[in-house]
């Protein structure tokens, strides 16, 4: 035994010479070619070997390379792959270019498989996290895709802090309910729903119904929840085709988001700071008063109180812009974000925490949100990885009150009929005066009155991979994939009982408390077995499993009037109603999908999808969804020798999704009654429809992508038609069936019944260009350019011609779902007897087209300038905020001529003769050219950054932005993207009392250790 011993040790070392005469060492620096700054996380692959290593903070790697192994392969997402030969140096360091077509990247191409962009038969846009959070800061993450993303219509509920969008993907989904996309984040399906808080209600506003969930209430989506900062990537499928996996959610596209997550190598150490600034990108102006003017609003002996008014008042110099000092308010923008990432190769780690603070351009409103994010993989072994995705919310909004409005609370309601000379600042003694001329003193409104909303949320993901079988020629994994959204929202509304516009009410003073609970879950298992056939040539990868998703809504609310002075509590009124409401909807879907590989040149994917939901009527019935697509890499043939185009990929896809039926929608209302001592319940004259089935959709697209001089120029075409089948949607009947219509609002805007009444297609384009005109050592010059457009029309129709959409009427335009037509498009005034409803059609209010162009620079390596140009063509906003200023006699040009003359022949000022006009006055064009974004950011050189703080900082980058700088446009209210009703399907382009849009600026500094 000693002497076996005596000879392994004199062995050892010989052992070890060979070993390390098998390997040696190479080091060297990874850099981004247009700054010169350090590149982390950088894989490093000796070629042909699975030996590899990660870039550190600052770039820098080592490595030991196998013996043989002549060439290293650097790889980073958003950056083109590079291959270089090792040589005889131990020292090799490299510089990558950004990659602005990332035909490397991988993206979803089922529920539990990706594949390259290169190799996708489908239209899938990818938002990267330089291009969502690199040139400026957005209000959120859907407003921050605005301009960037071809095939969407994006408008604004709301100007609000906060936010309120609406993203509407290949046209019309559905006409009945929202038709937002679905968003996962991280596997989790999250909640991105817009829950009304009453504020519409006839307590407070009176805009509508008295309801909790309704249309009006200029809500925030949840997706304001999301920090930008937070996200890596998204990915948006637009249409069936591509969403077809998704089944009965899929409908109105589906957008995936990535957030960010460690990487191997030293612990990253990241800050950064946003101060900015926002105003109100546009005010509507007023006219100064004239004692002709005054006749010409008011009559009798209120014209004469009026003009002894502004007699006295305008020589004290009492002369207000009240909707300055409304308005006019510059909000003051904080965000900060502090993160840490890191780990080795078998733990990996992102943790971030965040702070934003925003406050709105009306006094006491404003957004603040707290957000703490930790991402954890975890390797176990070779067989198993992990992936837990946290992240705690609380948010809080102070939305004021503006848009449609029947009381006189809105600011724009009573900013609109105010006249400037009227006295209406604060008393001495604390109060303030009454208006004279409109339900309520916006003043006091703005101080007083209250619109609140707070929000804890969290989301919660894990993702789990076993690893059955590892050979050489095939895999076979079980992927596990679970999450839950949990959100508690309270609204609180509160409207003094000593204001002027409650005073005179039989019980006034008015408070309101919703509480709602929004509960998602989603469980996936899925098999992935793949394997290689031919020596490798034939790739095919099959993947099998089930999916389980349910929603659990409950939403309370109780509503106090006839409060005492100085209550606010609802309990506290002498009238209290309360009110709630729970859903459940759960739906179940099996899945199979199968996609064949033949040398990265032809690419096939065939799968189907079947899906039961408890809002069918049949719950058991099982609802199939199939897809198929084909891409050809044309240039990856081996007869392909033209250099210059190195892409030529045709593709074609074709797929189906499902939008679930509205929750109740099977249901027949019962309503409670008294027989004696008794309760009983009665049958509503509304029923419901216990057949009703999803709507569905087909979706045909076919594209083409090019790409020349190794990807300085690419191209990208689509052409695509998607049509909706058995809309569905309430409507009414025959007064001899007994009832009165199929479907009714709830008391918390639940559709009750919905029928099928016809079809929906949509056909569009989209085109992309992207071109990198100059790569050199001083500057760099990328620009994308994005054209798209949409067409909607109601092919079948089993109802007759009736309104959809929420117009207000005729004289202002509204909307028809008639066979032949948009249901888009305006109808009004005058009368037509050709005419669909006897009634003029006007143009469409979804845009002619839009187009987008984005530009990047990068000079001397440190200076990086970047704007987006964003061309909405035409879309017709139903424009009725000028009307309420023509009416209250405070429009900038009411005293204009307007070429009209009276009985007498008068002239007719602008202000009079728009008010008696026909809907061509207020179906006005939206169109705009618009400065989305605009930035320059500085970063410090290297050897400056060195000098001042040695290696401790890695990177150093400061900047200047802003967001909405500049919008050429002659739509004549606040801001042509505003909707009253953004969060309704067929209803997203009505303007009443909006609140304005606002220019952000801000100044950036980020650091990282």
């Amino acid at each position: 035994m000693k002497r076996q011993l005596t000879i392994l040790l004199l062995a050892l070392p010989a052992v070890v010479q060979v070993a390390a005469a098998q390997t040696r060492s190479v080091s060297g620096r990874v850099t981004d070619a247009a700054n010169g700054q350090g590149l982390p996380g950088v894989t490093v692959l000796a070629k042909g070997t699975s030996t590899g290593a990660t870039t550190d903070a600052d770039g820098a790697y080592s490595i030991n390379v196998p013996t043989g192994t002549t060439t290293l392969q650097f790889s980073y997402v958003g950056y083109q792959t590079i291959d270089r030969p090792i040589g005889s140096a131990g020292t090799l360091s490299v510089a990558l270019s950004a990659d602005t077509r990332q035909l490397d990247e991988v993206v979803v191409s089922g529920l539990a498989s990706t594949v390259k962009r290169s190799n996708l038969a489908n239209s899938v846009a990818t938002i990267s996290a330089k291009e969502l959070t690199g040139i400026t800061r957005p209000v959120t993450v859907d407003a921050a895709l605005n301009g960037k993303l071809a095939g969407a219509n994006i408008s604004q509920n709301s100007g609000a802090p906060g936010g309120g969008l609406s993203v509407q993907l290949r046209g019309i989904s559905t006409i009945s309910g929202s038709s937002q996309p679905l968003y996962i984040i991280d596997g989790v399906y999250v909640n991105n729903e817009q829950i009304g808080n009453g504020a519409g209600s006839p307590a407070f506003s009176g805009a509508s119904a008295t309801t909790s969930r309704t249309t009006q209430d200029q809500t925030v989506n949840r997706l304001a929840d999301l920090n930008p900062n937070d996200i890596e990537s998204i990915e948006v499928l637009k249409g069936p085709s591509a969403a077809a996996i998704y089944g009965t959610r899929g409908n109105a596209g589906v957008i995936i988001i990535r957030t960010k997550r460690g990487k191997a190598g030293q612990t990253r150490v990241s800050i950064t700071q946003d101060i900015g600034i926002a105003r109100a990108w546009r005010l509507l102006g007023k006219e100064d008063w004239s004692e002709e003017k005054i006749r010409r609003v008011f009559s009798g002996q209120t014209a004469e109180d009026e003009v002894a008014l502004w007699r006295t008042q305008t020589q004290a110099g009492n002369v207000y812009d009240y909707e300055e000092e409304i308005f006019g308010n510059t909000g003051v923008l904080s965000n900060t974000t502090l993160s840490v990432s890191g780990g080795s190769e078998n733990t990996k780690f992102y943790v971030s925490g965040s702070t934003n603070n925003e406050s709105g351009i009306v006094k006491h409103t404003g957004f603040q949100r707290n957000s703490i994010r930790a991402n954890v993989d975890q390797r176990i072994g070779k067989l198993v990885d992990l992936s837990l995705n946290t992240n705690y919310i609380n948010s809080n909004n102070q939305r004021g009150f503006t848009g449609n409005d029947n009381n006189g609370i809105s600011y724009t309601y009573n900013l609109a009929a105010t006249p400037s000379y009227h006295e209406l600042h604060r008393l001495p003694d604390g109060t303030f005066p009454d208006a004279r001329r409109t339900p309520d003193n916006p003043l006091a409104i703005v101080e007083r009155a209250k619109n609140d909303e707070t929000t804890n949320r969290f989301i919660v993901g894990l993702n789990a991979a076993f690893h059955i079988i590892e050979r050489e020629t095939s895999s076979l994994r079980f992927t596990v994939l679970g999450g839950t959204d949990f959100a508690n929202t309270r609204n609180f509304l509160h409207l003094p009982s000593d204001l002027q516009s409650q005073r005179d009410l039989p019980n006034p003073g008015a408070s309101r408390l919703t509480n709602t609970n929004a509960f998602f879950t989603n469980l996936q298992g899925a098999l992935v077995y793949d394997w290689r056939l031919l020596d490798g040539n034939l790739m095919l990868t099959s993947q099998a499993g089930t999916v389980r998703l349910t929603r659990k809504f409950n939403q309370n609310f109780s509503q106090g009037v006839g409060l005492l002075p100085g209550q606010s509590s609802t309990n506290a009124g002498t009238i209290i109603t309360q009110n709630s409401f729970e859903s459940e909807q759960a739906d179940v879907g099996v899945f199979a999908q199968q996609e064949i590989n033949w040398r990265d040149r032809i690419v096939v994917t065939g799968g189907i999808r079947f899906d039961k939901t408890n809002t069918a009527g049949d719950k058991d019935k099982w609802f199939p969804f199939p897809k198929a697509s084909i891409a050809v890499n044309v240039a990856n043939f081996d007869f392909w020798t033209l250099d210059v185009v190195n892409v030529v990929k045709p593709r074609f896809a074709y797929g189906q999704t499902a939008g679930v039926p509205p929750y109740s929608a099977i249901f027949s209302p019962l309503s409670t009654i008294g027989a004696g001592t008794r309760l009983g319940l009665l049958q509503q004259v509304t029923i419901g429809n216990r057949d009703v089935e999803p709507e569905r959709a087909t979706e045909l697209e076919a594209g083409l992508d090019l790409g020349f001089l190794e990807n300085r120029i690419t191209f990208e075409g689509t052409v695509y038609k998607k049509k909706v089948f058995d809309i569905l949607r309430p409507y009414t009947l025959a007064p001899g069936t007994g009832v009165q219509q199929v479907a009714g609002i709830g008391d918390l805007s639940q559709t009750v019944g919905a029928y099928p009444v016809g079809d929906l297609e949509n056909r569009g384009i989209e085109l992309g260009l992207g071109i990198t005109p100059v790569r050199s050592d001083n500057l760099t010059w990328t620009a994308t350019t994005q054209f798209w457009l949409n067409r909607s029309k109601v092919t079948r129709s089993v109802i007759p011609v009736n309104t959809v959409g929420l117009g207000f009427g005729n004289t202002f335009g509204r909307n028809l779902w008639a066979e032949g037509e948009s249901p888009s498009r305006w109808f009004g005034t005058p009368a037509d007897p050709n005419g669909v409803l006897g009634l003029t059609g006007y143009e469409d209010a979804q845009p002619r087209f839009q187009m987008s162009l984005l530009n990047t620079m990068t000079v001397f390596k440190g200076f990086e300038l970047s704007f987006l140009f964003h061309w909405k063509n035409k879309g017709y906003i139903s424009n009725l905020s000028r009307e309420l200023k023509d009416e209250g006699g405070t429009t900038e040009d009411w005293s204009e001529p307007s070429g009209q003359v009276d009985a007498q022949g008068n002239p007719i000022p602008r202000g009079v003769a728009r008010q008696s006009a026909t809907a061509r006055e207020f179906i006005q064009d939206g169109s705009y050219v618009r400065l989305r974004e605009a930035s320059l950011y500085y970063t410090i050189p290297v050897a400056v950054r060195t000098k001042l703080f040695s290696t401790y900082v890695s990177n150093i980058r400061l900047g200047v932005s802003g967001y909405n700088l500049i919008t050429w446009t002659d739509y004549v209210g606040y801001d042509p993207e505003s909707s009253n009703f953004g969060n309704v399907a067929n209803a997203a382009t009505v303007d009443v009392g909006s609140f304005p849009n606002t220019r952000r600026m801000f100044f950036h500094v980020a650091v990282e250790f």
